[in-house]
C-alpha cells in the first residue's frame, strides 16, 4: 500500500512537471514573438551578436552583416506596413463570422478565450471602410 502512494505521488509530480513546462513554454514563445514584432531591432542586435560569434566575423563583415540585416529590416518593415491591414481584416471577418455562430453564453466564452490567447492580435484592426460618397 506504501508503495502504491509512493508511486502515485511520483506520478503526480512528473505530470505537474510536464504541465507547467508546456505552459511556461508556450508564455516564453508567445513573449519572444511579440517582443520580436514590436521591436525587430532588437532581434538584428541579437542576429548580429549570435553570427559574429559563430562565424568569427572580421570588422568588415561585420559592417557588411550589419548593413545586410538593417535593409531587411527595412523591407520587413516595409511589408508589414503594406500587407498588416488585409491581415487584419482577414482576423476581424474570421472574428466576426465566428461570433455569428455562437450562443450569447458562448459568445461570453468565446471573447474570455480571445482574451487569454490572442493578445499579439488585439494590435490588429481592420482598415477603415472607404468614405461614403
Amino acid at each position: 500500500m506504501k508503495n502504491w502512494k509512493s508511486i502515485l505521488l511520483l506520478f503526480l509530480v512528473f505530470f505537474a512537471g510536464i504541465a507547467v513546462g508546456v505552459v511556461g513554454t508556450r508564455m516564453v514563445v508567445r513573449r519572444m514573438v511579440q517582443q520580436a514584432v514590436n521591436h525587430p531591432e532588437r532581434v538584428q542586435f541579437f542576429m548580429e551578436g549570435r553570427l559574429k560569434g559563430r562565424l568569427r566575423l572580421d570588422r568588415e563583415q561585420q559592417i557588411q552583416l550589419h548593413n545586410i540585416l538593417t535593409d531587411a529590416r527595412g523591407q520587413l518593415g516595409s511589408l508589414r506596413k503594406e500587407f498588416q491591414p488585409q491581415a487584419a481584416q482577414v482576423i476581424h471577418d474570421t472574428d466576426v463570422k465566428i461570433s455569428a455562430m455562437l450562443t450569447p453564453e458562448q459568445e461570453v466564452l468565446y471573447e474570455r478565450f480571445k482574451e487569454r490567447n490572442w493578445p499579439v492580435m488585439r494590435g490588429l484592426r481592420p482598415p477603415a471602410p472607404p468614405p461614403q460618397q
